[in-house]
């Protein structure tokens, strides 16, 4: 495999100790190569967007400061993070190409203090520019780890002396919530990167910034981040709301948790994660509209809804979460968010992002970086799905997302275990395994069964097996594997309805499954008229079957009907409704038939 090579040249910047150890492993992206619906979104994204972007635009704002907007800075990290990420997994050689070159253009750029921003140096510190410098050490700390070339190791380690230097408690230093916005969300985030900087290079200075973010943020100018998820337990009191600058804050308190063990940081992530799925997710997956997080229950379905930001960092809290804790709620939420909100806002080809993809109207597609900040954000979470879809543990392997594809996993032990799954999920039930060790050896097979999933039917080489679900969450299989032993997991899937309440009263969503589904105009056009013929599945008769060739996005993409009280409606999974420029409308109105 290619990373292992990789990481016998990384002797130099080997992870330092945590005081606490993931349950689940994260997975490097070459060792899980999809090849169904998740895998044709995870190749379009690498081939038609990270393998196509304009270099020159994404280090523009930094050969020529200032960048065209405020935080034009953060786009190249950005990409050097997914285009890293996807490169692992397709070993495509002129992205590595790409990414070599991007790298060393983007250190060139280094000022001789270490700032490596795009602001003029009279406007330093004042708006995005902490932001910026936060992805481009997550970009080039994530490609220095993938490919073993620390050459960019320096300029990471100048970034952190000068954020060092420059922000701090004691006199002479600034503070820095006073450098961002969002009551100082902003730039504290910059906490997750710098954690990796310390497992890096072992550099004690790095760890004592990341204490300081940690008291900035109690301080009275403060967030109030932990404190207020430990007793008011509601994201929605944090500071000003602002989802994507809070998410990505509480991704860097997890990583400050492997390092310190305190468990409170946990617990406040927990309790965020409660909240949100309790109060504040909509159907589809997405958190929060206006970009901040609202009342409880507060759904409006068009008010600038669904940021994609936001979408990829709440993937990122519940992968997270996933490692840290082994529990298979994590990797169900996972699951929903990836197949509906986070393929919503992607176009079918990869070539473009949505920025607000909302329960209604038309997904805003662009692929021009002077748009939004969105447009590096959602190849970031494309490209995390192989590090967690399959994964090890302290017991075996862990199957966590369901599509076609061959793991080679690693297991703990260091014994070689390659994974086939044959499937066509989620358009079709049948999910078969072939576990093959290298040798026959005892270790377990740990299966998610998908909450939204009653009544699923789990055989090994052919004998019905028991599907009671462990503390974790998960149908543990052990036994003694040999090469070919068979896993038959069939998982129904039928319709079910979301009843509308509090502001989508007298409507209602219907779903499939795991999916989400919405009505196009492009199959129906008096969409706008459309009327279900109540909510009881069986007056509303949802049917399914192979989606026409203009709707069909990938081989086995299916296409849904139900009554309507004029006749029939059509329906698209979210995921690929108004991929033509049509308006389209997860929540319906439904009448008595």
């Amino acid at each position: 495999m290619r990373l292992a090579l990789v990481f016998l040249a990384l002797a130099v910047v080997s992870a330092m100790g945590a005081a606490v150890a993931d349950r689940q492993d994260f997975t490097p992206p070459d060792r899980v190569q999809l090849s169904g619906w998740m895998g044709s979104r995870v190749q379009a994204s690498e081939s038609n967007r990270l393998a196509q972007m304009d270099v020159d635009r994404l280090l523009e704002g930094y050969r020529k400061r200032p960048g065209r907007q405020a935080w034009d800075g953060e786009h190249v990290g950005k990409w050097l993070h997914a285009a890293t990420l996807a490169w692992v997994n397709s070993g495509d050689p002129k992205l590595r190409q790409k990414l070599d070159h991007v790298a060393a253009e983007l250190v060139k750029c280094q000022l001789p203090d270490g700032y490596l921003g795009t602001y003029l140096d009279k406007d330093r510190w004042t708006d995005w520019d902490v932001w910026a410098h936060k992805y481009n050490l997550i970009g080039l700390l994530t490609y220095i780890k993938f490919t073993g070339n620390t050459n960019a190791l320096p300029a990471c380690r100048r970034m952190g002396d000068l954020l060092c230097r420059t922000f701090g408690d004691q006199p002479g230093q600034r503070d820095i919530i006073k450098a961002g916005w969002h009551v100082g969300m902003a730039p504290t985030s910059v906490l997750e990167p710098m954690v990796l900087l310390y497992r890096a290079t072992g550099d004690p200075r790095y760890l004592d910034f990341c204490a300081y973010i940690l008291r900035a943020w109690e301080q009275p100018n403060g967030p109030k981040i932990i404190s207020t998820l430990l007793t008011l337990k509601r994201v929605d009191k944090v500071g000003n709301g602002k989802a994507y600058e809070m998410l990505s804050c509480l991704n860097g308190a997890l990583e400050y948790y492997r390092i310190v063990g305190d468990p409170r940081l946990l617990a406040a992530c927990e309790n965020a994660w409660k909240d949100i799925v309790d109060n504040r997710l909509y159907v589809t997956g997405a958190a929060s509209y206006d970009e901040v997080f609202h009342d409880n229950f507060d759904f409006p379905n068009v008010a600038n809804v669904g940021e994609t930001c936001v979408t990829v960092t709440w993937l990122q809290l519940n992968a997270q979460l996933l490692r840290l804790t082994g529990e298979a709620k994590y990797a169900d939420q996972l699951e929903h968010v990836i197949l509906n909100q986070l393929f919503g806002a992607q176009k079918c080809d990869g070539t473009a992002w949505g920025y607000y993809v909302q329960m209604e109207g038309k997904k805003p597609y662009s692929s021009d970086l002077d748009g939004h900040c969105c447009l590096s954000s959602g190849p970031r979470g494309i490209a995390l799905i192989p590090t967690f879809a399959l994964s090890t543990d302290a017991d075996g392997a862990v199957v966590n997302l369901y599509d076609a594809g061959t793991a080679h996993l690693i297991l703990r032990d260091g014994s070689p275990v390659t994974i086939v799954t044959e499937t066509r999920y989620p358009s079709d039930a049948d999910i078969r395994l072939s576990v093959q060790p290298a040798s026959a050896q005892s270790f377990t097979v740990k299966l998610r069964i998908p909450s939204w999933c009653q009544d699923a039917l789990l055989q090994v080489n052919g004998r019905k097996t028991s599907l009671r679900p462990d503390p974790d969450g998960y149908v543990a299989v052990h036994r003694k594997w040999k090469a070919g032993d068979q896993i038959h997991l069939t998982l129904p899937l039928g319709p079910s309805v979301i009843v509308g309440d509090h502001k989508n009263q007298g409507k209602a969503v219907l779903c499939y499954g795991p999916l989400i589904l919405a009505a196009d105009q492009a199959l129906d056009p008096a969409l706008d008229s459309a009327t279900l013929a109540g909510t009881n599945l069986a007056t509303l008769s949802i049917q399914s079957q192979l989606a026409p060739a203009s709707a069909r996005t990938w081989p086995a993409a299916r296409v849904y009907s139900a009554n309507a009280l004029n006749g029939k409606i059509r329906l698209l999974p979210f995921a690929d409704a108004g991929e033509a420029g049509s308006t389209y409308k997860v929540w319906l109105p439904y009448g008595v038939p």
